[in-house]
């Protein structure tokens, strides 16, 4: 029998005077179950990978930028380690991600932990630190917050400087009063954009002083769904079943010999 022109499918390829609605030894309903059991598990596997198939990156959770039109990040040192901050209160403009508030402050203390070293034309060193953004100057009313550790890199000369931390594999722990700790997990990432230098140097063993503005967003991803789950068991026990059912029959010796 066939459908608009194409032949009916068969799930294996049959031998000579096979009955394309058995298997051997088997009735008809038995392979039934077991065709359904691996259409059902076909299925459920495709919804599950289907699930999972989006690009491995994580979900947006903000976007955010100065609010001020002057510097607002002060960068001191001493020659050996190098300090990063962005004062309580630093009003900034949020957008896009799964949270947009007015009025919220940013506010960013880190430290270097290692020496700058210049490779090519780059400057880099990796710095340790803590952000939040929230209601309240002084991270109150924490609306998300974080602590890292990561580099920062930028042009020898140049008027930038830029922190990007993902996780995996640097460091990064995300929380929050208002986003469920499920959404806030690994993979992550956590950038910021210095911007306006006079010019990115090294002092010594560090980045030089500097003042700058910034922007920068926030990501991370959420656990599996509850239905994700189900549709996961579903596929596993299909297969189960399919494998138990497709061992072969052992053949009594009495009836061999018949």
């Amino acid at each position: 029998m066939t459908f608009c022109g194409q032949a009916r499918f068969i799930p294996r390829l049959l031998t000579n005077g096979e009955n394309p609605d058995t298997f051997p030894g088997q009735s008809g309903a038995t392979a039934m179950k077991r065709t359904l059991a691996a259409a059902i598990a076909v299925v459920a596997g495709a919804g599950f990978f289907g699930h999972f198939a989006t690009p491995a990156h994580a979900t947006l959770i903000t976007s955010f930028a100065q609010e001020s039109g002057s510097n607002t990040v002060t960068a001191t040192d001493n020659g050996i380690t190098t300090n990063i901050s962005i004062a309580a209160g630093t009003l900034v403009t949020l957008g896009g991600g799964l949270f947009n508030v007015a009025g919220a402050s940013f506010q960013l203390a880190a430290t270097s932990i290692d020496a700058a070293v210049l490779f090519g034309n780059q400057i880099i060193q990796h710095y340790s630190g803590t952000f939040c953004i929230s209601s309240v100057a002084g991270c109150g009313g924490n609306f998300l917050s974080g602590t890292f550790t990561d580099a920062a890199f930028g042009a020898n000369g140049g008027p930038g400087l830029t922190v990007q931390v993902s996780n995996p594999p640097e460091q990064l722990v995300l929380a929050s009063n208002i986003i469920p700790a499920s959404q806030l997990l690994a993979p992550s990432s956590f950038n910021l954009t210095f911007v306006d230098l006079a010019a990115l140097t090294i002092d010594g063993a560090t980045i030089g002083a500097f003042t700058a503005s910034f922007t920068g967003d926030v990501s991370a991803s959420a656990t599996p769904e509850p239905a994700a789950l189900a549709i996961l068991g579903v596929a596993l026990a299909a297969l189960g079943y399919v494998t138990a059912t497709r061992r072969p029959r052992r053949t009594d010796p009495s009836e061999a010999a018949a």
